[in-house]
């Protein structure tokens, strides 16, 4: 099989694992590299072999040899460069949130066709534990389910080494708070575990 030619914007922390995991798949070539921090491009385009680095990610994605992208800059910037992937049929992994609002998102799943778009939102699905999970609540023996919650504590860690970037602490360039920002891990664990067959409601 003809390795995907990839291409990651975003050189900040989440696009160097994106980087690192890329990297090691033989069915992945990294063509290339964005980042508005031209350093950033250029540490990762170094340390990884990359043959071509960009500033700006609409670059990257006229460049014909891209087939995949990763969105991994802040949420103001992943709608319209999704979009642009799309009407040049390029394949787009992106970050959460997916974009600054729903409406955005509606669009890019219209907009996508039959190119293979996902966001990075399965965190917890796909251990073994949600396996178990999903397979009792399937055997019936819970009844039929009135209420589900999820509760995910973590330990606090360190403390930072570095003030966050000033996008993270702004709404109209991140998207919103902490549902947005994490919720996307426990709605997808419980809807999955119930067999996507629950519908949430109300958010609080």
């Amino acid at each position: 099989m003809k390795p995907v030619a990839l291409g990651v914007i975003g050189c900040g922390v989440i696009g160097r694992h994106h980087l690192a995991a890329a990297s090691q798949s033989p069915m992945i070539r990294v063509a290339a590299v964005a980042d508005l921090i031209a350093e950033k491009g250029r540490e990762m385009a170094e340390q990884y072999g990359i043959p071509k680095r960009y500033v700006e990610g609409a670059d990257l994605l006229d460049d014909p040899e891209i087939e995949a992208v990763v969105l991994a800059l802040p949420a103001v910037g992943r709608f319209p460069l999704a979009m642009k992937a799309f009407r040049r049929g390029i394949h787009v992994l992106t970050e959460k949130p997916v974009a600054l609002h729903a409406d955005e998102v509606r669009r890019m799943i219209a907009a996508r066709g039959n190119l293979v778009a996902g966001c990075c939102s399965s965190r917890y699905r796909f251990l073994p534990s949600a396996a178990a999970v999903t397979q009792f609540i399937a055997t019936g023996a819970l009844g039929a389910l009135r209420v589900i919650r999820a509760r995910n504590i973590s330990a606090a860690g360190a403390p930072p080494a570095s003030p966050p970037p000033t996008w993270r602490l702004r709404r109209a360039e991140n998207g919103g708070g902490i549902l947005m920002n994490w919720g996307c891990y426990d709605l997808d664990y419980l809807l999955g575990v119930t067999g996507w067959t629950l519908k949430p409601q109300t958010a609080f």
